[in-house]
Formats: structure tokens, sequence, C-alpha cells
């Protein structure tokens, strides 16, 4: 079970009275979402006082994308209090360890070698979902079964990480992937994609979708969340304060759920977006804990897959979601 901290996030100031779901009105709301996102909508809302919740396709395995990254730092953060780790410790970073796609790390990179703080390489990861930095703290935390046994052992079974970004993000399109001792050229990657057949690609991708590895539901999306929420993954309260700053000034997603929330909303969340093949994406998500200007509380993991709409119609999608749960929390 996740370990009992003495400090909770700043958000779970005390909620000031009984909250409930207009359910019906979720319920109908969802389904012209659904419709104009073009794709499979899964959503879980979970109050933080009184624990009502609702779902939708809640049960239903959704790919992550980059969501994984925030239960990885927990990892790391559980890592440190367990003396494995030290924030403030060096980590030098090869160009071979430089991973794909998103990584302001591996754009900025220069030479052969740079040293880090893990302090640093969380923050990227983390806050700017940065991939070199993400697949290195999952190195070093043991692999992807490690992260998948802390969300087991922390009562979250629903949620499982199972490759590097270096591996999962080539094979989702036909590709294979990177191994550690194995420098990554982006332009040779690159080209290989768009060797690909689109209809090819699209294919591949679609097929994805029904991959169970490296996916979560929304509702154990929800649990984790609320462990989160209630400060139950950590001990230190430096940490939790230090995980919470990050994921409340992360700057990801400003038109996916933060868009929908009323202003002055608080909102500690992590995003994750896949590619898109002939007019399939992937994924586009976000997750997160919502405090609304009145303290009132509650957890909202939004996950979109094999959708056919732009990227704006996705985000929008998003951004309804959380108007509807705004609008639907009594």
């Amino acid at each position: 079970m996740p370990r009992i901290a003495t400090f909770a996030l700043a958000c779970l100031a005390a909620s000031p009275a009984f909250a409930d779901w207009d359910k019906a009105k979720l319920d109908a709301g969802i389904k012209s979402i659904e419709q104009a996102a073009k794709g499979r909508v899964g959503v879980a809302l979970l109050d933080l006082r009184d624990r009502k919740s609702w779902s939708h396709r809640g049960a239903e395995p959704f790919p992550l994308q980059s969501v994984f990254k925030l239960p990885l730092a927990i990892a790391v953060l559980q890592a440190v209090e367990a003396g494995k780790l030290k924030l403030d410790q060096k980590i030098t970073v090869t160009r071979n360890d430089l991973s794909l796609y998103h990584s302001p790390l591996a754009r900025a990179f220069k030479g052969e070698r740079n040293d880090y703080t893990l302090r640093d390489l969380l923050t990227r990861s983390t806050g700017e979902s940065d991939n070199t930095a993400a697949d290195l703290l999952l190195r070093l935390i043991g692999g992807p079964q490690v992260l998948t046994a802390m969300l087991k052992d922390g009562g979250v079974p629903g949620i499982s990480v199972d490759r590097y970004e270096r591996v999962f993000q080539p094979e989702i399109l036909g590709l294979p992937g990177y191994a550690w001792d194995q420098p990554i050229d982006t332009a040779a990657f690159s080209k290989a994609v768009q060797a690909i057949p689109a209809a090819q690609r699209r294919k591949t991708l679609e097929a994805t979708l029904k991959d169970k590895r490296d996916a979560a539901s929304p509702d154990a999306s929800a649990a984790f969340l609320e462990a989160l929420a209630r400060g139950n993954w950590l001990r230190e309260p430096a940490h939790t304060a230090l995980l919470d700053k990050i994921i409340v000034e992360t700057k990801s997603g400003p038109q996916r759920i933060r868009a929908g929330l009323p202003q002055g909303a608080r909102f500690a969340h992590k995003t994750g977006l896949g590619p898109s093949a002939d007019g399939l994406n992937h994924a586009t998500n976000d997750i997160g804990i919502v405090t609304l200007p009145d303290g009132r509380r509650f957890v909202i993991a939004v996950y979109l897959a094999g959708s056919q709409a732009s990227a704006e119609a996705r985000e929008a999608a998003h951004a309804a979601v959380a108007r509807l749960a705004v609008e639907s929390l009594r």
C-alpha cells in the first residue's frame, strides 16, 4: 500500500461542503464530447472529500504516453527516501543516452558528455516532459518493471509501464527500438518513419491501441491521483512539496483540462501526447488534481485514444470534459 506521509499537497486544504456528481448530466455530456473527439474517450472523476466518483470507459486500458512520467517522479523520490539516490548527485549523460522526440535536453546537448543533477533531470522529465531525462531516470530506478511494481504495491495495478521511450516510440510505428548502448540518429529515424507507407503506419499505430503494455485505465489513474493528493506516496514533506511545485508550474497542455477550469482554479497535472499517422492520433492525455476557487477538490483523468480529429479538436475535448465536470459537481 502507499506509504503514509505527514504532509499533503497544498491543494488539500479543508473542503467546505459535501459534494457529489450529477451523473445524469455527465452521462449525457460525455456522449457529445466523444463524438466530437472522433476517438475513444476515457474519463474518471473522484471527489477528494467524499470520494464520490464517476467514470466513462473507466476500466478500459488507454495508452499512457508521457503520463507515465508522473508516477516515475514518485518512484525516483522514493529511491531518494530509501537512500539509493540523492537529489543533488551528479548524473553524467552521454550522447548515446539521448532519446527520441520531445527532449530539450537533447537539443541543447553539447559535446559528448554533460553532467546534470538528479533534481534537474526530475524537473525536466516531469515538468518539461523530456524523454531523455525520463529514460535516464527510469534506468536509474531499475527499469520499467520497478515502476510498475511500485504502482501495484501501492494498490494501483491498472497502470503498467513496460518500455523505455527509446523502445516504445519506434515500436508503435513498426520500427525496432533502440538499445541503451545504441546511439540514436534522429534524422535517420525520421527518414525511416517517413519511408513506411502512410497506410501501413496508421495500421500499425491502430493495432497498438489494443496493447495493454504502457497503458492505464482512467479508474486506476484516479486511484493513483487520490493517493498523490493525500500525500500517501512519499514520507518526506519536502519531496511531496517539490513534486507538487513541478506539476503545478508545468506549462504543458494549456488548452486541455486547464482551459476548461474556472479562473483561479489550481491544477497539478501531467499530460501525454502520442504521434499521428495518416490522420490517426495515438493518444492525447491529461490527468491531475483540481482545486476550485471555492475549495472543492477532485481528481480528473482524461484519455483520448485513436482520434481522427485535429490537435485543436482533441484538446478542446479535454477542456469540454473539464467544464462538464465542474458544472456537474454539486
